[in-house]
This record gives C-alpha cells, structure tokens and sequence, in this order.
C-alpha cells in the first residue's frame, strides 16, 4: 500500500475514534480538545487530498476499512514475544478482527506476563508500588470496556428487532473502538513505567528493591511464565513484549480523554 493512503487510513481511523469517545465524554473542556484533534486530523487529510471532497474521501476511505476483510494470516505470527498467543474470536464480525487481536493479547498479558509484577515477586520503593496500583487500575477500565463490548456482540446475537439491530452495530463499533483506546493507552503507560524501572536499575538505583532475586512461583499460580528468571531479566522480557503489542495495536499517540 502507498505511503499516502496508509497515513490517509491512519487519519481516518483516529478521527472516527476520536468520534465515539466525543460522543461518550461529559468533560466540556476534553470534549473542546477532541474536537481540535479531529480538526487538526482533518486538515492533515486534506493535505494528502487538497483537490478532493474532504468528507467524500473520509467517507470512502472508512467505508472501505470496513469493508476490508480479515487477512488470512494474523499479523501477530511475525512476532518474536506475541506468536504464540491464540487469536481468540470474541467478534466473528470481519471488521473485528484487530479486536480480537487486542483482546487475545490482553487476556495473555493479565494471566502470564503481568501477574509478575505484584508484590509477591517484584518489590518497589513506596512511589512506583503506588504506580503500580494505578496500572492496576487501569487494565481493570480496559476490562470493563472490553466487557461491554462483548454484552453488544451477545446482544446482537439474541436481538429479533431489525431497528434496534441497527443500533446495536453502531454501539458494536464504537465499544470496540473505545476498548483498542484504552487497552493501547494502558500498555503505553506499563511501557513507560517498566522503562522507568529498568533504566533506573541500569544506573545503580534502588526503585526495584529486590532485581536479582529469582522468581518463584506459588501453587496456586496458574502459570509459571518466568520461573527462575531474576526479577530484572523478566521486566526486560515484559517490555519486549509491550512493544510488540503496541506495534500491532496501531493507534496513533493520542492523549488520554
């Protein structure tokens, strides 16, 4: 695909999230930003396209996102930390499919790379273990979104109303939509935290208290993803992983609304 049409997709695609989150956002003064970004998006469109119909070119190129069907192979194969997830299919809705994705990674992350970084293996100094609670926090709202998301799917499925099936697609897009918000904004965030710990490490720091200890995992544990790797050693593993999945879950950096 040309450089210009894959920027020009990229636009398009921020907007229309941009889109869903104004229409959910009761902060007037957030609200005024959003509406600043999609100009701003819109006047970078009409540079690639300065002798077109602005909202002709949008809307053929939105249309034809969502008329773009599943790629036979999912792009998460091509990577090194991220090729062994299962693509679960939580939407068999074809325009999902990034969706899908997403969600396999997410539910990957909380059950075998995340729960490495609770207080039972990793100790931290008084100001990152608060950090942590709030990235705790945080994949807790990306969990609510993506519940909400699939309570549309289920209730597409059960519905017998057309009118009101028409409806439920719509909140089926913009809960997915809102869902890859957060879940990208929630690995930003553990990247930019995990980075923090390592390169504190790195210059003789004491954040991480116990980095050289070997991780031992409980009975109770399900999985064991980093047994007897030091603490350190499956940080650096967990920021390779996070980079992956930012790289495949494509949204522009966006601020947090």
């Amino acid at each position: 695909m040309p450089e210009r049409n894959k920027k020009a997709e990229d636009i398009v695609k921020t907007i229309k999230l941009l889109e869903s989150i104004f229409k959910t956002n009761r902060n007037e003064l957030k609200k005024a930003q959003i509406r600043r970004d999609i100009n701003k998006l819109r006047s970078q469109l009409k540079e690639i396209y300065p002798d077109s119909d602005l909202k002709d070119i949008e809307n053929t190129i939105y249309a034809n996102l969502m008329a773009s069907p599943a790629p036979e192979e999912h792009a998460i194969t091509k990577f090194k930390n991220l090729s062994s997830i299962t693509i679960e299919l939580f939407s068999s809705h074809k325009e999902d499919a990034e969706i899908n994705e997403a969600a396999s990674i997410m539910k990957y992350f909380q059950e075998r790379i995340w729960v490495v970084i609770s207080d039972q293996h990793v100790k931290l100094d008084y100001t990152n273990s608060s950090e942590r609670d709030t990235l705790y926090r945080k994949l807790d709202e990306c969990n609510r979104a993506f519940k909400t998301f699939c309570q549309t799917i289920d209730d597409i499925e059960k519905t017998r109303s057309t009118e009101y099936l028409n409806q439920l697609h719509l909140m089926r897009v913009r809960h997915g939509r809102l869902f890859l918000f957060e879940i990208h904004q929630f690995f930003k965030s553990v990247r930019q935290f995990i980075s923090n710990l390592i390169a504190n490490y790195e210059s003789g720091g004491n954040m991480i208290l116990n980095p050289d200890d070997m991780i031992q995992y409980a009975e109770y544990e399900e999985y064991s993803t980093y047994e007897n790797w030091s603490v350190i050693n499956a940080l650096i593993n967990m920021l390779e992983f996070i980079n992956e999945a930012l790289e495949l879950i494509n949204i522009p950096n966006l601020k947090q609304y």
